[in-house]
């Protein structure tokens, strides 16, 4: 069985300080409202480096997938490495933040990794879903702290 990755890359620019941008990925409570797909997810405390946890999406009507987490890097400010498994795959989601002059330069590169026959199917199926899913969350993490950020100023 091949086990060849299926690469997403995306980027986008915040008005917000990498801080900021990385205060609200950091902390599980925020992601409900980035990710429409989200149903649960435990912890629900701040991430740290190590920690480990559970998250529920919704696939589709009347599907909902559960996959592990783990927090493999953390660099505040900077960089923020999770790694998902679920049911045949395994997903690498690596966040950098870097300041430019809107704010933060986000980048995003996920690596979904087959793990089983059934999942093989699933990671060749899976691009535009996840190009899908990954400009939602961009455009709703924009919303989110741009929208804060000219409440406070």
């Amino acid at each position: 069985m091949s086990r060849q990755p299926l690469i997403i890359e995306g980027h986008v620019g915040i008005a917000a300080t990498p801080q900021r941008v990385f205060d609200v990925l950091a902390d599980p409570t925020t992601w409900f409202r980035i990710d429409p797909t989200l149903v649960d997810v435990t912890p629900r405390e701040r991430l740290v480096l190590g920690m480990t946890g559970t998250m529920r999406n919704r696939r589709g009507p009347g599907l909902i997938a559960t996959a592990t987490w783990t927090t493999t890097e953390l660099i505040s400010g900077a960089r923020l490495v999770q790694q998902l498994t679920g049911f045949g795959y395994e997903l690498t989601e690596a966040v950098t933040l870097e300041p430019d002059a809107l704010g933060t330069r986000m980048s995003v590169v996920d690596s979904l990794t087959p793990t089983s026959l059934a999942g093989r199917a699933m990671v060749a199926l899976s691009r535009g879903v996840m190009e899908r899913d990954l400009h939602a969350r961009f455009r709703r993490l924009k919303a989110l702290l741009e929208t804060s950020a000219a409440a406070e100023g």
